[in-house]
């Protein structure tokens, strides 16, 4: 995978309201839930440089399967809060991309979250890698760059 010197990569930022629905039983979120923003997230970066999750999977012929993440947890988050999640891509590869997430609780004013997801392009019909087309690896490459986040930074350190 390549990794861009020190140009800051793209973020995106996706902000929504914690539901009493994401709590636990102790009255913070649930921490799977982050996961989910961390994909919702995800979604929005993708849809932000123009590949859609749609469009990769039509157009491209390829999912982004996750095959690796890793989450550190600072702070919890309340039902109610306000949060701001940004994602960036810390690498691009010709077939895979690791991307970078913070979870802010804008509430508080803290960081609650800091992760990492790697994934995989797979062939929607064979499960086998599909390197990406051109145009999308380019689209990568250029907004790539190491994220505000030294837990991300130094993951493979």
């Amino acid at each position: 995978m390549e990794t861009a010197p020190a140009k800051p990569p793209l973020i995106c930022e996706l902000r929504l309201r914690t539901r009493y629905a994401e709590t636990d039983g102790m009255g913070v979120i649930y921490h799977a839930n982050y996961l989910a923003w961390f994909e919702a997230a995800r979604n929005e970066y993708c849809r932000l440089v123009g590949y859609p999750y749609l469009v990769l999977e039509r157009l491209e012929g390829a999912y982004l399967m996750v095959t690796e993440l890793s989450i550190k947890y600072h702070t919890p988050s309340f039902f109610d809060d306000e949060i701001l999640v940004r994602t960036w891509v810390e690498e691009a590869g010709r077939a895979s991309c690791v991307f970078g997430y913070q979870v802010w609780n804008e509430t508080t004013g803290k960081l609650s979250v800091e992760g990492w997801s790697e994934h995989a392009a797979v062939d929607k019909v064979t499960g086998k890698i599909h390197r990406f087309s051109p145009h999308l690896y380019e689209v990568l490459v250029v907004n790539v760059g190491p994220g505000p986040s030294k837990f991300v930074s130094k993951r493979r350190k």
